[in-house]
C-alpha cells in the first residue's frame, strides 16, 4: 500500500463510485468520461493495493477497505471544500463563475430566458449551464458540488438537500387562435374530441397531468386521441399555432409560448386538477459557497410567488 500524496481528485472519484455504486452513473455526476473514472480506479488500486470494488448483482459492492475509508474521506473532503468556498470571495460584477442548472426542457422554457436578461444586467460575464440527467445522478452530481440547483416539480432530493418553493402551477389547454374551440369555454366534451399531443418532459408535472386525465378517461368511459407524442418542447408552439390540435401543459409554459407567438391562446383545463410546487433546491455544502448562495438569491427574487 502506497497511500502517501494521492490525488485528492482521485478521492473524490472513489466518493462518487461509492455512492452510485456504478462507473457510468459516477462519470455523469463528474462530468467527465466512463475512461477517466475507470483510470483514476486503477490508479487507487495500485496506489491502495486493493480491487477497491467488486462487481456484484446490484452493482459495484465496495470493499472492507473502501468500507473503513469513506467516512473519513467523506469528512475530510467535505472540510477542505467547504474551507475553500470559505476563503473565497465573490463579486458578481466582475465573477465569470459558471452555475449549472439542473432541469428539464419545461424548465428551460420558463426559468432561462428571464435569468439569462436578468444576469446580462447584474451579472454580465457570469456563464449558465442547463442539464437534464435522471434525478439519482443528478443527487450525487449535486452533492459532489457538479450542479448547483435543481428547479422544477421534483420529489424531495433527500435530507441532507435543501428546498425552497417558488411558485403553485396548474394546467392549461394551448390551442391555435384558429382552432374553433378557441372562440368558447372548453368543455370536457371539446377536449376529448379534439386531436391531441402529448408533451411527456421530465420530473413529477407530466404523472400530475396523467391521474387527472386517467380519472377522467375513467368517468366518461373515453380515451383522448393523441397524434404526436413529444419528450421535447422545441417546437411544440409552432405544431400547435399551425394546427387544430390541443397540448396541455402548465400554465407559466403556456405564458412563455403565447407571449412569442399570437397566433396562440390557452384556455383553462375543463377538469379538476390538484396545484403543483415548483421548487428550488440544493446540497447542503452550498450553504457555505458565497455565489452559490448569491444564484440561489437571484432565482427566488425572479420566480417565487410573493
Amino acid at each position: 500500500m502506497r497511500p502517501d500524496l494521492l490525488d485528492l481528485n482521485l478521492l473524490r472519484v472513489l466518493r462518487t463510485v461509492y455512492a452510485t455504486r456504478n462507473v457510468t452513473k459516477a462519470a455523469q455526476a463528474l462530468f467527465t468520461t466512463q475512461s477517466a473514472v475507470s483510470n483514476a480506479l486503477r490508479r487507487l488500486r495500485e496506489r491502495l493495493d486493493d480491487p477497491l470494488f467488486i462487481r456484484g448483482a446490484d452493482g459495484m459492492v465496495p470493499t472492507a477497505l473502501v468500507q473503513s475509508l469513506i467516512g473519513p474521506i467523506e469528512s475530510g473532503l467535505g472540510g477542505i471544500e467547504a474551507a475553500l468556498r470559505d476563503t473565497r470571495a465573490f463579486d458578481p460584477q466582475t465573477s465569470d463563475r459558471l452555475f449549472r442548472l439542473l432541469g428539464n426542457d419545461l424548465a428551460q422554457m420558463v426559468f432561462v430566458p428571464p435569468l439569462l436578461r436578468h444576469l446580462a444586467g447584474v451579472a454580465p460575464d457570469i456563464r449558465l449551464e442547463t442539464v437534464d440527467i435522471p434525478l439519482e445522478e443528478a443527487r450525487h452530481a449535486m452533492r459532489e458540488g457538479m450542479i448547483d440547483v435543481a428547479v422544477g416539480n421534483w420529489p424531495e432530493i433527500g435530507s441532507d438537500y435543501r428546498r425552497h418553493n417558488l411558485f403553485t402551477e396548474t394546467f392549461v389547454v394551448l390551442m391555435s387562435q384558429s382552432n374553433p374551440l378557441a372562440e368558447g369555454a372548453l368543455t370536457v366534451s371539446d377536449y376529448l374530441g379534439a386531436r391531441h399531443v402529448d408533451y411527456r418532459p421530465g420530473g413529477d408535472s407530466y404523472p400530475v397531468l396523467m391521474r387527472a386525465l386517467d380519472s377522467l378517461l375513467l368517468e366518461r368511459n373515453a380515451s383522448r386521441r393523441i397524434v404526436f407524442t413529444a419528450k421535447h418542447g422545441l417546437g411544440l408552439a409552432s405544431v400547435i399555432a399551425d394546427s387544430e390540435m390541443l397540448l396541455t401543459i402548465p400554465g407559466r409554459l403556456a405564458a412563455s409560448m403565447t407571449a412569442r407567438i399570437d397566433a396562440l391562446v390557452a384556455r383553462p383545463f375543463p377538469y379538476p386538477t390538484p396545484p403543483f410546487t415548483i421548487s428550488a433546491q440544493w446540497h447542503v455544502r452550498s450553504d457555505h459557497d458565497p455565489a452559490v448562495c448569491w444564484f440561489r438569491d437571484q432565482l427566488v427574487a425572479l420566480f417565487a410567488d410573493v
